[in-house]
Protein backbone atom coordinates (compact mmCIF):
# COMPACT_ATOMS: atom_id res chain seq x y z
CA UNK A 1 0.00 0.00 0.00
CA UNK A 2 1.06 3.82 -0.69
CA UNK A 3 0.04 5.15 2.73
CA UNK A 4 2.79 3.56 5.04
CA UNK A 5 5.55 4.98 2.42
CA UNK A 6 3.93 8.67 2.75
CA UNK A 7 4.28 7.89 6.50
CA UNK A 8 7.37 7.28 6.53
CA UNK A 9 8.17 10.40 4.16
CA UNK A 10 6.57 12.61 6.35
CA UNK A 11 8.33 10.87 9.15
CA UNK A 12 11.51 11.52 7.99
CA UNK A 13 10.89 15.62 7.09
CA UNK A 14 9.58 16.09 10.19
CA UNK A 15 12.51 14.49 11.92
CA UNK A 16 14.99 16.88 9.36
CA UNK A 17 13.06 19.54 10.58
CA UNK A 18 13.46 19.06 14.48
CA UNK A 19 16.94 18.10 14.48
CA UNK A 20 16.97 22.02 12.20
CA UNK A 21 14.97 23.41 15.28
CA UNK A 22 12.47 24.85 12.87
CA UNK A 23 9.16 23.39 14.76
CA UNK A 24 10.42 25.56 18.33
CA UNK A 25 10.94 28.71 19.06
CA UNK A 26 14.49 29.94 19.36
CA UNK A 27 14.77 32.48 22.70
CA UNK A 28 14.34 36.19 21.75
CA UNK A 29 12.40 35.05 18.54
CA UNK A 30 9.06 36.12 19.92
CA UNK A 31 7.98 39.70 21.69
CA UNK A 32 7.54 38.91 25.26
CA UNK A 33 3.78 39.56 26.13
CA UNK A 34 2.67 42.91 28.18
CA UNK A 35 2.02 41.93 31.81
CA UNK A 36 -1.62 42.11 32.46
CA UNK A 37 -0.63 44.16 35.98
CA UNK A 38 -2.05 47.89 36.78
CA UNK A 39 0.77 50.49 36.02
CA UNK A 40 2.33 51.65 39.25
CA UNK A 41 1.22 55.27 39.57
CA UNK A 42 4.00 58.08 38.56
CA UNK A 43 5.98 60.02 42.15
CA UNK A 44 5.40 63.25 40.20
CA UNK A 45 1.95 62.47 39.91
CA UNK A 46 1.29 62.03 43.70
CA UNK A 47 3.58 64.97 44.56
CA UNK A 48 1.67 67.65 42.60
CA UNK A 49 -1.57 66.52 44.08
CA UNK A 50 0.12 66.74 47.34
CA UNK A 51 0.73 69.94 46.73
CA UNK A 52 -2.46 71.61 45.24
CA UNK A 53 -3.80 74.70 46.87
CA UNK A 54 -7.24 72.92 46.80
CA UNK A 55 -6.05 69.90 48.91
CA UNK A 56 -3.89 72.62 50.94
CA UNK A 57 -6.79 74.38 52.20
CA UNK A 58 -9.15 71.12 53.16
CA UNK A 59 -5.64 69.96 55.25
CA UNK A 60 -5.46 72.92 57.38
CA UNK A 61 -9.28 72.68 57.97
CA UNK A 62 -9.01 69.95 59.67
CA UNK A 63 -6.58 70.97 62.30
CA UNK A 64 -9.38 72.21 64.45
CA UNK A 65 -10.84 75.69 65.07
CA UNK A 66 -8.69 78.62 65.16
CA UNK A 67 -8.91 80.76 68.37
CA UNK A 68 -11.11 83.78 67.23
CA UNK A 69 -10.31 87.04 68.40
CA UNK A 70 -13.39 88.94 70.50
CA UNK A 71 -13.23 92.16 68.46
CA UNK A 72 -11.83 92.70 65.36
CA UNK A 73 -9.99 96.17 65.01
CA UNK A 74 -7.16 97.75 63.77
CA UNK A 75 -4.09 95.64 62.24
CA UNK A 76 -1.89 95.80 63.97
CA UNK A 77 -3.80 97.38 66.85
CA UNK A 78 -2.05 100.50 68.14
CA UNK A 79 -0.94 100.75 71.74
CA UNK A 80 -2.97 102.61 74.87
CA UNK A 81 -1.89 105.72 76.85
CA UNK A 82 -3.65 103.78 79.34
CA UNK A 83 -6.08 104.52 82.33
CA UNK A 84 -5.70 106.90 85.28
CA UNK A 85 -8.29 107.30 88.23
CA UNK A 86 -9.75 111.09 88.01
CA UNK A 87 -12.34 112.93 90.40
CA UNK A 88 -14.15 115.93 88.90
CA UNK A 89 -11.50 118.32 89.31
CA UNK A 90 -9.23 115.79 87.42
CA UNK A 91 -12.06 115.29 84.80
CA UNK A 92 -12.61 118.95 84.23
CA UNK A 93 -9.16 119.13 83.90
CA UNK A 94 -9.00 116.48 80.78
CA UNK A 95 -11.81 118.11 78.81
CA UNK A 96 -10.10 121.47 78.95
CA UNK A 97 -9.63 122.20 75.15
CA UNK A 98 -6.91 121.60 73.34
CA UNK A 99 -7.03 123.51 70.58
CA UNK A 100 -8.55 119.91 68.60
CA UNK A 101 -12.16 118.88 68.73
CA UNK A 102 -12.34 116.35 71.59
CA UNK A 103 -14.59 113.19 71.17
CA UNK A 104 -15.59 111.50 74.92
CA UNK A 105 -16.79 107.88 74.30
CA UNK A 106 -18.66 106.93 78.37
CA UNK A 107 -18.10 103.07 78.75
CA UNK A 108 -17.16 100.53 80.56
CA UNK A 109 -15.47 97.07 80.71
CA UNK A 110 -18.39 95.31 81.96
CA UNK A 111 -20.48 96.54 79.01
CA UNK A 112 -21.26 94.62 76.32
CA UNK A 113 -22.59 97.07 73.56
CA UNK A 114 -19.90 99.29 74.46
CA UNK A 115 -16.94 96.40 73.93
CA UNK A 116 -19.49 95.91 71.29
CA UNK A 117 -18.88 99.64 69.38
CA UNK A 118 -14.90 99.60 69.98
CA UNK A 119 -13.76 98.54 66.80
CA UNK A 120 -16.31 101.30 65.03
CA UNK A 121 -14.25 103.73 67.26
CA UNK A 122 -11.07 102.55 66.89
CA UNK A 123 -12.04 103.28 63.20
CA UNK A 124 -13.59 106.87 63.69
CA UNK A 125 -10.33 107.96 65.51
CA UNK A 126 -8.02 106.29 63.11
CA UNK A 127 -9.79 108.83 60.58
CA UNK A 128 -8.96 111.88 62.53
CA UNK A 129 -5.99 111.19 64.32
CA UNK A 130 -4.68 114.23 62.94
CA UNK A 131 -7.69 116.45 63.86
CA UNK A 132 -9.38 114.79 66.54
CA UNK A 133 -8.71 113.55 69.98
CA UNK A 134 -10.68 110.62 71.45
CA UNK A 135 -10.72 109.36 75.18
CA UNK A 136 -12.74 107.19 76.97
CA UNK A 137 -14.37 108.31 80.15
CA UNK A 138 -14.77 104.91 82.01
CA UNK A 139 -17.96 103.59 84.05
CA UNK A 140 -16.67 100.49 85.70
CA UNK A 141 -16.73 101.53 89.00
CA UNK A 142 -20.37 102.20 88.79
CA UNK A 143 -21.60 99.33 88.92
CA UNK A 144 -17.99 97.36 90.15
CA UNK A 145 -16.32 98.80 92.99
CA UNK A 146 -12.92 98.37 93.76
CA UNK A 147 -9.58 100.38 94.04
CA UNK A 148 -9.16 102.89 91.48
CA UNK A 149 -5.99 102.29 90.81
CA UNK A 150 -6.50 98.47 90.56
CA UNK A 151 -9.44 99.11 88.54
CA UNK A 152 -7.96 101.87 86.20
CA UNK A 153 -4.57 99.43 85.62
CA UNK A 154 -7.63 96.59 84.64
CA UNK A 155 -9.23 99.14 82.04
CA UNK A 156 -5.96 99.86 80.57
CA UNK A 157 -5.21 96.25 80.52
CA UNK A 158 -8.59 95.54 78.65
CA UNK A 159 -7.92 98.08 76.37
CA UNK A 160 -4.63 97.17 75.34
CA UNK A 161 -6.45 93.73 75.05
CA UNK A 162 -8.40 94.36 72.21
CA UNK A 163 -6.41 97.22 70.63
CA UNK A 164 -7.85 100.55 71.61
CA UNK A 165 -5.76 103.50 70.63
CA UNK A 166 -6.50 106.50 72.74
CA UNK A 167 -6.63 106.57 76.51
CA UNK A 168 -9.63 106.61 79.14
CA UNK A 169 -9.83 108.14 82.32
CA UNK A 170 -11.76 106.14 85.32
CA UNK A 171 -14.43 108.38 87.24
CA UNK A 172 -14.20 107.80 90.87
CA UNK A 173 -17.34 110.24 92.26
CA UNK A 174 -20.20 109.53 92.12
CA UNK A 175 -22.57 109.31 88.96
CA UNK A 176 -24.92 111.62 89.94
CA UNK A 177 -21.67 114.17 89.91
CA UNK A 178 -20.99 113.38 86.22
CA UNK A 179 -24.19 113.67 85.07
CA UNK A 180 -25.09 116.94 86.51
CA UNK A 181 -21.07 118.51 85.94
CA UNK A 182 -21.28 117.00 81.60
CA UNK A 183 -24.96 118.09 81.99
CA UNK A 184 -25.74 114.54 80.40
CA UNK A 185 -29.34 113.66 79.12
CA UNK A 186 -28.96 109.76 79.66
CA UNK A 187 -27.61 107.80 82.53
CA UNK A 188 -26.72 104.69 80.00
CA UNK A 189 -23.66 103.86 78.40
CA UNK A 190 -22.27 103.82 75.72
CA UNK A 191 -23.02 107.44 74.93
CA UNK A 192 -20.44 109.47 72.63
CA UNK A 193 -20.22 113.17 72.58
CA UNK A 194 -18.16 115.48 70.13
CA UNK A 195 -16.83 118.60 71.73
CA UNK A 196 -15.24 121.09 69.54
CA UNK A 197 -12.79 123.06 70.34
CA UNK A 198 -14.87 125.78 72.02
CA UNK A 199 -15.98 123.21 74.26
CA UNK A 200 -19.72 123.28 73.05
CA UNK A 201 -20.94 120.04 71.88
CA UNK A 202 -21.27 119.48 68.23
CA UNK A 203 -22.30 115.89 68.25
CA UNK A 204 -23.39 113.24 69.86
CA UNK A 205 -24.86 109.44 70.12
CA UNK A 206 -26.96 107.99 73.05
CA UNK A 207 -26.42 104.14 72.42
CA UNK A 208 -24.47 101.87 70.44
CA UNK A 209 -22.46 104.02 67.62
CA UNK A 210 -23.54 102.00 64.99
CA UNK A 211 -21.85 101.29 61.43
CA UNK A 212 -23.61 103.88 59.98
CA UNK A 213 -22.22 106.47 62.40
CA UNK A 214 -18.86 106.10 61.96
CA UNK A 215 -18.85 108.47 58.90
CA UNK A 216 -21.23 111.37 60.41
CA UNK A 217 -18.86 111.13 63.86
CA UNK A 218 -15.82 111.63 61.32
CA UNK A 219 -17.95 114.24 59.65
CA UNK A 220 -18.62 116.10 62.75
CA UNK A 221 -14.92 116.10 64.23
CA UNK A 222 -13.58 117.62 60.45
CA UNK A 223 -16.07 120.20 61.18
CA UNK A 224 -15.74 121.12 64.47
CA UNK A 225 -11.92 121.08 63.33
CA UNK A 226 -12.82 123.71 60.21
CA UNK A 227 -11.65 120.64 58.04
CA UNK A 228 -13.85 120.73 54.56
Amino acid sequence: MALPRIARNVALVVARMVGQDDLFEKPGERVRTPSLAPPRAEPVAVAAVAASPVKAKKAASKKGPTVKQAIALLDPPRPTSGCRPVDLVGLRRALIPSGKPLVINHWASWCDPCVDELPRLVRAAAGVADIGEFMGLSWDLFDHPGDPDAVAKKVASFADSVGVGYASVLFVGEPAELFAALGLDSELIPQTVVYAPDGTIAWKKNGVLEHDDVFPLIRAVKAAAGVA
